[in-house]
């Protein structure tokens, strides 16, 4: 048998190597990818030195001239395109105007060519680690709840729902004082309460899906509110307490089903009452008896260590708002947002 060759190639294909390219007065500095993302494109680009995280939505897209199309689908493409992105504009002012230092806000809202873009400020924390952060001290769990509540207070003042609370979409980093900081990100699915999107264009986790989400969905007549952020919020506060989400009867797939079906939720045995009290309420079926955020603030704001204080009624801030510890300088930005298109 004669003895087995294998023919290499006498040279490598060429690969084109990435170059940077130029967004307006951005530029981008990798290949922008749907990692994780299946409604955009993302990576990193930069402006005057500072570094940023830039979306390209992959819908819609607007047609350049240099795309033949029938005239009236033209027009019909561009009208909805305009639509969309003065709908994202008001939902984008409203959530740059509920900054309380913990929301990933909007820098810049701009249209290049056939696609649109969003740059806000790059955030390198982690998402939430719920078996680690479980085991802090009831100061910390404190903190964050305090920071969170904080954070979805404003967006509900400003009637702005974020539609997708989730342990991704809540990044944590611990100080160099060893305190948390956390920061809000992701608002992709977020809407006014005024004007919620289609029921087939609700995005979010169904497992922190609200029981009157389900029924948008599901096209009954029920009116979405930020109280949809606050059943996703008390879920994640029973995680951040135990280290688990609560239990309910194995018949059903998730939260929102167990709810409506007035199967109970069941709380972890170590919950102290008051805790116990605060989830209940923020699982309410009823949206009308669900606590708001504001109030889950409040009620915060009266505990110490897990037990109710009496003597404290004042509202208080949370006292890790930004990160505190980090001296170096941040960039000052202001949301810019383009009156028309390039």
């Amino acid at each position: 048998m004669g003895e087995l060759t294998i023919k290499m190639p006498e040279h490598e294909p060429d690969v084109k190597a990435f170059e940077p390219y130029q967004l307006g007065d951005y530029t981008v500095t990798q290949p922008l990818t749907t990692n994780k993302s299946g409604f955009s494109k993302w990576g990193f680009c930069t402006k005057d030195c500072i570094e940023y995280f830039v979306k390209e939505f992959l819908t819609p897209v607007y047609p350049v001239e240099s795309i033949k199309l029938d005239p009236d689908l033209r027009e019909r493409k561009i009208k909805q395109c305009i639509e969309w992105y003065e709908e994202k504009k008001r939902v984008y002012n409203a959530i740059v105007a509920a900054q309380s230092g913990n929301l990933v806000v909007p820098v810049a809202f701009f249209k290049r060519n056939s696609h649109f873009y969003l740059v806000t400020q790059k955030v390198v924390d982690s998402a939430m680690d719920f078996a680690l952060l479980s085991k802090t001290d009831m100061k910390h769990k404190m903190i964050i709840m305090k920071v969170l509540a904080d954070s979805f207070s404003m967006l509900a003042d400003h009637h702005v729902v974020h539609a997708d609370v989730k342990p991704d979409n809540l990044l944590i980093k611990q100080t160099n004082s060893n305190f948390y900081t956390m920061k809000v990100i992701d608002f992709d699915g977020s809407y006014l309460e005024s004007e919620p999107p289609p029921p087939d264009d609700i995005q979010g986790d169904p497992v922190y899906y609200a029981p009157e989400t389900f029924l948008y969905i599901a096209e009954e007549p029920v009116t979405l509110t930020s109280k949809v952020d606050v059943f996703a919020m008390g879920l994640i506060f029973h995680q951040l307490l135990v280290g688990e989400l609560p239990h309910f009867e194995d018949e059903y797939d998730y939260f929102y089903e167990a709810v409506l079906n007035d199967s109970p939720i069941q709380l972890h045995e170590s919950l102290t009452p008051r805790f116990r009290l605060l989830i209940s309420r923020m699982l309410e079926k009823n949206v009308e008896k669900r606590f708001s955020m504001r109030a889950v603030l409040k009620f915060l704001d009266g505990c110490s260590d897990g037990f109710f204080n009496s003597e404290s009624s004042k509202s208080t801030k949370p006292s890790i708002i930004e990160t505190h510890d980090e001296k170096a300088a941040k960039p000052q930005t202001r949301w810019i947002v383009a009156d028309d298109f390039d």
